[in-house]
């Protein structure tokens, strides 16, 4: 793991990048600033972006799953796990989004990113994060979530991976994980949908808690 100086350069890219200002479903006045881990992490969760909220004018941090309580993200993990978060923590969860400003929700009331927006923040703050925590085993939440961990220079996947590969073809072929590679250092993805209606929250819950014994975060349920 790199030192908090250079997370806190990290920080301070994404906090003043301006590349997609003028993307309308891109709300700058929100935005991500994650404190570094305290400890090595074990497992890292992968979310979208951080929650909108309306009436911005003034550039804030975000509220999100990793500083806000009653993140619906974060309820939802500690109730997946039964866990309260600062635990989770103090064993080794991570959680960052694949973009970091919020996405203003379309007509079905979705924040999910476009695709273009998270290749445009990839190089800015998704990847710099990424390997600089260098987590041993990752979750997904979502096909942009994904796509952001695919999109990482260094990133050494199976042939049959891509950023178009059905979900449920990589859980069919790796059900304990797809193993990967950052440069030379392995680490396990395990790839889920985004728990935003109950049938993606239980498929979602399910790979988050396989994971989490993996890791070591919880004990295996026998």
């Amino acid at each position: 793991m790199e030192t908090a100086a250079s997370w806190e350069e990290i920080q301070n890219k994404i906090w003043d990048c301006e590349a997609c200002r003028t993307h309308p479903r891109v709300a700058i006045k929100i935005r991500q600033r994650t404190m570094p881990p305290k400890m090595s992490v074990s497992l890292l969760l992968v979310g979208l972006a951080p929650p909108h909220e309306d009436g911005v004018s003034v550039r804030k941090v975000a509220q999100s799953a990793t500083n806000d309580p009653a993140d619906k993200l974060r309820l939802f993990v500690e109730a997946t796990l039964a866990r309260r978060w600062d635990d989770l923590a103090g064993k080794g969860l991570f959680l960052i989004h694949a973009v970091k400003c919020a996405i203003v929700p379309n007509a079905d009331g979705s924040q999910n990113p476009p695709p273009r927006v998270v290749d445009c923040c990839n190089p800015v703050g998704f990847s710099p994060e990424f390997q600089s925590l260098r987590p041993p085993r990752v979750v997904t939440l979502g096909d942009m979530a994904r796509r952001a961990v695919l999109r990482t220079p260094g990133v050494i996947v199976p042939r049959r991976v891509n950023r178009t590969t059905k979900l449920g073809v990589l859980l069919e072929l790796w059900p304990e994980g797809i193993p990967c590679k950052l440069g030379d250092g392995p680490f396990t993805l395990h790839p889920a949908r985004f728990p935003r209606t109950a049938v993606t929250k239980t498929a979602a819950a399910a790979v988050i808690r396989k994971a989490a014994q993996l890791a070591a975060l919880t004990e295996e349920a026998g």
